[in-house]
């Protein structure tokens, strides 16, 4: 039987009759040399990518400072798509909605939503208003295809969990049973068909400080022909 120690047989490459199998084949070897040369250097690649990236957008900010007035750049814009992407696990996507969208259902998630969103995300969902023109990276246009062909259960994750280093912050309770978070998902749906009457009733529905709100009273007053109160009257 060949030995491992003995010095005049030759090399091993194959389980045999003897029991001998503690060499490879030269060809073995090359091949499993190559596989391994692959792997190392598909690792290394894609290591570098990262590390390129990485810089980068640690140039663009030290360069262009932090400030939400900056535009992004092309890199930060895509780490910050590839990080929306990738916050929503995925047994989450799966979820469908189990809300009917009836127009009691989008009347009340329409209020809520004029409340709740509209600050920054506007009554028609374009993101255009004091607070959304103010965020970076800014707030989607809701009515676009980059939103309407999220998932239900993908807009469900973002409203109820918020996206990190984002202007989005969590509503309600963890977990995926909050009727009113379903239902504000029915309404986003809605927004690409809203009217101008619904947009119109959401006005109603906005948070308003004491001056809007005054003013707004003296809107009302004189369209109703009711006199105006000298400034500063209480009754």
């Amino acid at each position: 039987m060949a030995s491992r120690n003995s010095t005049n047989a030759e090399p091993c490459t194959a389980v045999g009759a003897d029991g001998c199998d503690y060499l490879p084949s030269p060809e073995a070897a090359f091949t499993m040399t190559a596989q391994s040369r692959s792997l190392v250097t598909g690792f290394l690649l894609g290591a570098l990518a990262v590390a390129l990236v990485l810089a980068a957008g640690a140039a663009a900010a030290l360069h262009g400072g932090f400030s939400a007035r900056s535009k992004p750049g092309a890199v930060e814009t895509w780490l910050a798509h590839f990080a929306l992407a990738h916050s929503v696990p995925a047994d989450d996507r799966a979820l469908r909605n189990p809300v009917t969208p009836t127009a009691a259902t989008l009347a009340e998630a329409r209020d809520h939503y004029a409340d709740h969103c509209a600050n920054c995300h506007a009554n028609n969902g374009d993101g255009h208003t004091m607070y959304g023109d103010g965020l970076n990276p800014a707030p989607p246009d809701l009515r676009l295809p980059a939103t309407q062909n999220k998932t239900d259960g993908e807009l469900y994750s973002i409203i109820q969990n918020g996206v990190r280093m984002t202007g989005m912050p969590a509503f309600g309770a963890p977990g995926n049973e909050d009727e009113l978070t379903w239902k504000l998902v029915a309404f986003i749906r809605h927004l690409p068909a809203l009217t101008p009457a619904e947009e119109q009733a959401m006005r109603k529905a906005n948070p308003i400080t004491p001056s809007e709100l005054e003013e707004q009273q003296e809107e009302d007053n004189f369209l109703n022909g009711t006199p105006a109160e000298p400034k500063g009257h209480k009754p």
